[in-house]
């Protein structure tokens, strides 16, 4: 399909007129200190038009005092800086959840300099039966419950409650005991879970409506809602269409790590391999390369060389990095004409997703 059609068009249309809200992208930083740095000199020294590290995610307990000092440096120069609770670390098994309460409690506590606070939440995975996942939902409600109330008072504006099930009425559970507890914001994280450790979320249909459920109610309250670890370039037109207010994500590290790049609202390239039939990041010449790039209107001095972008993941890391602020910097400013196009001469699962997407958004 090469052109819009007139039902899509519409469609678009109405998106331009509805979408005022803003869209903002957390990059989720696992990284060193020594690498944070990197990146931000890289960034500074191109004078990117963008500040693709205007907001960042860290998970406080699991970071070391460097990279906390260093967030609280950047925070001080005006980073928004999100704390997560460390609920990945529980779903892929690294910690039990039962630990986290007590020494998550005190290092916010030591940190009361952040923007947002996580409050403690028990993921349920694809490997979860039913029994499991109700249980893993009423613990995820008790004890944010008890961490809200324990919380410094200071604290407790800025707490964010995770959303968690497999179900409406899980959904609602949570929905309605945050909503009664006051907070400002809430977080989405019952996407289903995939790779060998139950490490990445995936985008279902059930998922996704569940997700513009909880923005839906939450919205009608005046609480902000944000979209825990789903962050291709290609699910940010998505998480717009639902009108999330904000989303993270670690693979634009975690993709340059395996050769992969990323162009706005397209699928990732993998430019350390020739790979033609992978199902995720196929391989893809400099000259096809070049070709998406224009298509995409994407540039940036990090994939000017081939021969650089092959051989430095710091590259790879920082062009992903731009990418992703590129996207939802295009989706605010509602070029769903542009977007269309991207989708409609990308991947084929992408052109049917979302077009998926428009009709659940609609």
């Amino acid at each position: 399909m090469n052109s819009i059609s007139e039902s899509f068009r519409e469609k678009i249309a109405g998106m331009s007129d509805s979408a005022s809200h803003t869209l903002d992208f957390y990059a989720s930083m696992t990284v060193c200190p020594s690498d944070v740095r990197k990146i931000r000199t890289h960034v500074a020294a191109v004078g990117t038009r963008l500040d693709p590290l205007r907001n960042v995610l860290i998970t406080p307990l699991f970071a070391s005092r460097d990279t906390l000092a260093m967030m609280r440096e950047m925070s001080a120069d005006g980073t928004k800086v999100m704390f997560d609770s460390g609920g990945y670390y529980v779903q892929t098994g690294k910690i039990r959840y039962e630990e986290l309460y007590m020494p998550l409690l005190g290092t916010y506590r030591s940190n009361s300099w952040a923007s947002v606070f996580t409050l403690p939440d028990h993921v349920p995975t694809a490997r979860d039966n039913r029994e499991s996942v109700a249980h893993k939902v009423r613990d995820t409600i008790t004890y944010s419950s008890i961490f809200f109330q324990e919380m410094p008072p200071e604290l407790r504006a800025k707490a964010m409650p995770v959303v968690q099930g497999h179900t409406l009425g899980q959904i609602e559970e949570c929905l309605k005991t945050y909503i009664d507890l006051g907070v400002g914001y809430i977080g989405f994280g019952s996407f289903g879970t995939g790779g060998k450790t139950n490490e990445v979320n995936l985008a279902t249909k059930k998922a996704v409506e569940l997700a513009q459920h909880v923005v839906e109610i939450a919205h009608q309250h005046g609480i902000k809602v944000h979209i825990f670890g789903l962050g291709r370039p290609a699910l940010v037109g998505m998480l717009k269409i639902i009108r999330a207010d904000s989303f993270d994500s670690s693979s634009w590290l975690k993709a340059a790590g395996f050769g992969n790049v990323f162009l706005p609202f397209m699928r990732g390239y993998n430019v350390t391999y020739r790979n033609t039939v992978g199902k995720m990041d196929l391989g893809v010449s400099f000259d096809r390369f070049r070709e998406l790039a224009e298509l995409t209107g994407h540039q940036c001095p990090f994939c000017d060389s081939l021969e650089l972008l092959q051989a430095r993941k710091m590259y790879r890391a920082i062009h992903n990095l731009i990418v992703m602020s590129e996207s939802v910097t295009m989706a605010n400013n509602n070029q769903w004409e542009r977007i269309a196009h991207i989708y409609e001469n990308g991947s084929a699962k992408y052109r049917e997703d979302y077009q998926k997407w428009l009709r659940i958004g609609s």
